[in-house]
């Protein structure tokens, strides 16, 4: 690859005024929507359980987001250098890596928690014990570090200029470019075949009267929250993709002809922190009668 080109005066002030603009408004909702999530969670009676664990973990992973990677990117965007270009700049690109890819791991997580509850009703609290979810977890980000620090083993070489740490050792970033292909690739197919399932059987009880007058509503109700997990994970799905194409465009185009397109692909990625607890308070029952009991107790007092 060759070296950055000239980068001009108006070219760094549009960057500024486009970065202050986004990240910082950015920023605030992912910490404030998903600080309100936790909270959320806390409110309700059910928080211990294995769905909410999940969704209130993963609030956590985007919280985490917004505090330590969107700021981390909107440092090196305004000052064209890394926090840690002393040390390896690399870094900066480990904390967001590590993020998506927990994120990634929840939503499995989160899916599979969805299809039990529904293919097993009866037995959903036993296979998915609390115990069980908690390591889950814990393996999650165990995964995710290793993963994250794939690339950080090869041997950076900067560009001089405003674009930095786009070249390391080619077999480490071919590396992590297959582990996402395959991560990616296997997390699809399961996703289709367990949301199918999911929805076979949910119409099967619904349709043909199978169970319970109490069994159909529980499945109805865990149907009704399975939407909700499917619409999280097209959220990710649509927002992930574009950064998941960038290893893939790095081999076959220069670093300067895709600048533009390297900052809205990291955006889309933050954006979806954003947008998980909008989703959060617009599906779940529990989650807006929370806040409507909070927002009720505040304007009484008022």
């Amino acid at each position: 690859m060759a070296g950055s080109r000239n980068v001009t005066t108006d070219e760094m002030r549009d960057n500024l005024i486009f970065v202050l603009s986004v990240y910082i408004p950015l920023a605030l909702f992912i910490t404030s929507g998903n600080a309100l999530v936790l909270f959320l969670i806390r409110q309700t009676k059910s928080y211990d359980k294995p769905q909410y664990v999940l969704l209130g973990s993963l609030a956590f992973v985007d919280l985490l987001t917004g505090i330590i990677a969107v700021p981390m990117h909107m440092w090196s965007s305004i000052l064209q250098k890394s926090l840690f270009v002393r040390i390896n700049c690399h870094l900066q690109y480990i904390p967001p890596t590590i993020f998506i890819s927990v994120s990634f791991w929840h939503l499995l997580l989160i899916t599979m928690d969805r299809y039990v509850s529904i293919v097993s009703p009866l037995q959903h609290r036993r296979i998915l014990e609390l115990r069980k979810i908690y390591s889950a977890i814990a393996i999650s980000w165990i995964l995710s570090c290793f993963y994250g620090m794939v690339a950080f083993f090869g041997k950076v070489k900067k560009i001089e200029g405003i674009f930095f740490c786009y070249l390391v050792d080619q077999r480490a970033l071919a590396a992590q470019m297959y582990i996402t292909l395959c991560l990616v690739s296997i997390g699809t197919i399961l996703f289709i075949l367990m949301y199918s399932r999911i929805v076979l059987v949910a119409r099967k009880y619904e349709k043909k009267k199978v169970g319970t007058v109490s069994t159909r509503n529980l499945i109805r109700k865990r149907y009704k929250a399975a939407k909700t997990s499917a619409l999280i994970i097209g959220a990710f799905g649509i927002t992930f993709l574009p950064y998941a194409m960038k290893p893939v465009l790095y081999l076959i185009y220069q670093p300067s002809d895709l600048y533009w397109y390297d900052l809205i692909a990291d955006i889309l990625v933050y954006m979806n922190s954003a947008m998980n607890p909008f989703i959060y308070v617009w599906r779940l029952p529990q989650f807006s009668c929370a806040l409507r009991r909070i927002l009720n107790n505040c304007s009484t007092r008022a």
